[in-house]
């Protein structure tokens, strides 16, 4: 038998600590909601699937777009990196005027949203909140990819110059009926706070939870989250807390499993070597 030393001498082991079963923690957080009146005005394409071209084209026009704190470079001659100073501090004038003339609205209180995606025939809905960074660097928040450290660095240069989190972390997580029928409540109780149409015609709508604290308790309730898209958002957002300890988390939609969609991602090999 195994034994271990006291402050009097050597005595029997003590018998094992019993584990507490493995839970996914979320956190309800402070935010900066959209004007409805405003939204899809404001609303963007994720930074990564757009080239700058491309990031121009979709903003011509609108100063109110959020694609111009995430993809500042647009506003650049194509000369000039993405990841050149002047282009972080563009986003941070950009950001911080939206947030001046009232594009984006504080909440009072940290929150946790009910969002729904419906695009055709299909219904997707999950619980926007900060994941924990003990889940994630204790693999209890689960990854599927190895992300590259100049793309995490281009998160976090922008993550410090806004001094918020302007993309989410897409998780899944096994069904939990108990979940799924808060997010009935939630979507049966009114209308959203806001909803519009992107360009591929998807419907998006939010909610604000009105018992936060309940949510966070049904999550208890699930073992493991597994992170669908966003890995390099979860890195950064992680260095920069442990840059930086305190209250925080990485911004996610958590949808069940049996919701999401899978859709094709395609690549085109140019050039092969004979």
């Amino acid at each position: 038998m195994r034994t271990t030393q006291g402050m009097t001498g050597w005595t029997k082991a003590a018998p094992p600590a019993t584990l507490a079963p493995a839970v996914v923690k979320i956190h309800p957080f402070p935010s900066l909601i959209v004007d409805p009146a405003l939204a899809s005005r404001v609303s963007c394409v994720p930074y990564d699937i757009v080239s700058r071209s491309e990031s121009r084209a979709l903003t011509e026009g609108n100063p109110d777009s959020l694609l111009r704190v995430d993809r500042a470079d647009l506003e650049f001659p194509d000369a000039v990196s993405f990841t050149a100073p002047e282009v972080y501090r563009q986003a941070a004038k950009n950001f911080a005027r939206l947030v001046e003339q009232r594009r984006f609205l504080p909440e009072k209180k940290p929150s946790v949203y009910l969002v729904r995606l419906v695009d055709g025939n299909h219904r997707q809905r999950g619980f926007a909140a900060l994941a924990d960074f003990g889940d994630y660097a204790s693999g209890q928040f689960r990854r599927h990819e190895l992300t590259r450290p100049d793309k995490e660095d281009d998160r976090v240069t922008l993550i410090r110059h806004l001094g918020a989190l302007t993309g989410p972390v897409l998780a899944a997580y096994p069904d939990l009926p108990e979940l799924t029928a808060e997010m009935d409540r939630i979507e049966s109780s009114g209308p959203p706070i806001a909803e519009v149409t992107d360009e591929r015609g998807v419907r998006h709508a939010f909610w604000r939870v009105p018992n936060p604290d309940q949510v966070v308790k049904l999550f208890a309730k699930v073992s493991r989250a597994y992170i669908a898209d966003g890995h390099h958002r979860a890195a950064a957002a992680s260095r920069l807390a442990r840059e930086n300890p305190g209250p925080s988390g990485i911004l996610t939609v958590f949808f069940p499993a049996s919701e999401l969609k899978v859709l094709p991602y395609h690549r085109l090999v140019l050039k092969l070597d004979p």
